[in-house]
Order: structure tokens, then sequence, then C-alpha cells
């Protein structure tokens, strides 16, 4: 006997779909692995086939998933290009680009849900703290 299947947690990412990145409504099921081992998905709404590495750093990737994970973890202990490429065995070319696309991926990510929030009492009383001048010493 054949058990439930789990809900399918990605929207469509076909720009031109009328249900492009929207959660309600959607009609998506799984539709086996391409040749890189990525779940495949097809929209019944605009008939198009889509992988689960779609709009992230991971799309068109031919590294193994587990050395991007990695090349990501010394991207935030901002670890030289040289050093992560002494670590992972991957090329400093290779590193630099994986650093490009995480770091854009970020920027798209803060752009979409970063917006509109207002800054509380001790964020304002932080930024005056970086602004506010230096007395000068008249040790002259």
């Amino acid at each position: 006997m054949v058990g439930k299947r789990g809900p399918i947690l990605i929207t469509c990412q076909n720009p031109d779909c009328t249900f492009f990145q929207i959660e309600d409504g959607k009609d998506i099921t799984k539709n086996g692995h391409n040749p890189a081992g990525n779940q495949q998905y097809y929209c019944h709404h605009c008939d198009r086939f889509f992988i689960e590495t779609k709009n992230t750093p991971l799309f068109n990737s031919r590294l193994p998933r587990s050395d991007v994970l990695i090349i990501a973890k010394h991207a935030t202990e901002k670890t030289s290009i040289r050093g992560v490429s002494r670590v992972s065995g991957h090329h400093c070319d290779t590193i630099s680009r994986y650093y490009h696309l995480i770091g854009d991926h970020a920027k798209t990510l803060n752009e979409h849900f970063i917006h509109d929030i207002p800054a509380g009492d001790c964020e304002m009383d932080e930024i005056w703290e970086f602004i506010q001048k230096k007395q000068k010493s008249s040790n002259k």
C-alpha cells in the first residue's frame, strides 16, 4: 500500500504563469529527477517543468550541494578565497563565482522580505552612537 504524499512546498518558477510564486491555488506535481539528481516539478497551470534549485545559487551548478554548502559556510566566516580554495580543492575562480551567486541571492531575498520596517529606539540609538563625532583632543 502506498502512503500519503507530503505537501509540495515549492511554487511555480515561471514568470509568465498566473500562479508565479503564489502559494494559494497552485497545482504542482513532482515529475522525477533531472540528470543532476535534482527534483523536477510540473506546473499544470502553465504546462512548464522546473527544478527545485531554480532561483537559487545552486541552479545550473556542477558542484555537489555539499561542496556549495562548505563554500557558503566559509563565506559567512569571511575566509579568504584562496583559503576556501585550499580547503575545498576547487579553483579560486569557482569560489569567487559562488561568492557572487550567494551574495546576489541574499540581496534579492533582503529586497523581497525586508522593507517598510520601522526602526525601534535601540536601533536609532546605535545609529547615533556610530555617526556621533568624537571629541578633539587638546594635546597639541
